[in-house]
């Protein structure tokens, strides 16, 4: 028969096991709770946009790594085509961290291709992890023959593999 104090013993290990076991699940879960269902939507010039995930990929420097993300709008008709290609330092978060935001636009037969850091963005990224990005964002930028207004930027990316660390 055991004694109370083995029971006790017992039933202390257990639940010591048990919270550690939950402690390590829930820092799994707190790097996916940031995660959210892939959608990149934005207001360009006033009109409601939204683009797809078309890629992603990191890069080697000598001052660490940098996260490379590419966006498009599938259009039927190649004369309304759009891209965004952003660059930025990996697994780091903040404002206005942004290295190269290139965005895009062959319009009405009109190129229109810009780095929004030569004109003027406002960005939050909130998260970037090995599982997932997301961000806000909003600028203006100016060709010498015309201006495109972003408002309202929102990016969720959740990748369909994580990257390997």
């Amino acid at each position: 028969m055991k004694t109370p104090s083995q029971i006790f013993k017992v039933f202390f290990i257990s639940v010591v096991v048990l919270f550690s076991s939950c402690s390590k699940d829930d820092s799994k879960s707190d790097e996916n709770a940031s995660c959210q269902e892939t959608k990149i939507t934005m207001l360009v010039n006033g009109e409601s946009q939204s683009f797809h995930a078309y890629g992603r990929g990191i890069d080697i420097r000598s001052d660490g790594y940098e996260l490379s993300l590419n966006f498009g709008r599938e259009e039927q008709n190649p004369y309304q085509e759009q891209s965004i290609v952003l660059h930025l330092p990996y697994k780091t978060t903040g404002q206005n961290i942004i290295e190269q935001f290139i965005y895009s636009q062959y319009k009405d037969n009109t190129l229109f291709r810009g780095d929004f850091l030569e004109g003027e963005l406002q960005s939050n990224v909130i998260t970037n992890t090995k599982n997932c990005f997301r961000m806000t964002f909003s600028g203006k930028l100016s060709d010498a023959n015309q201006e495109v207004i972003i408002t309202e930027g929102k990016i969720s990316y959740t990748y369909e593999e994580p990257f390997s660390e």
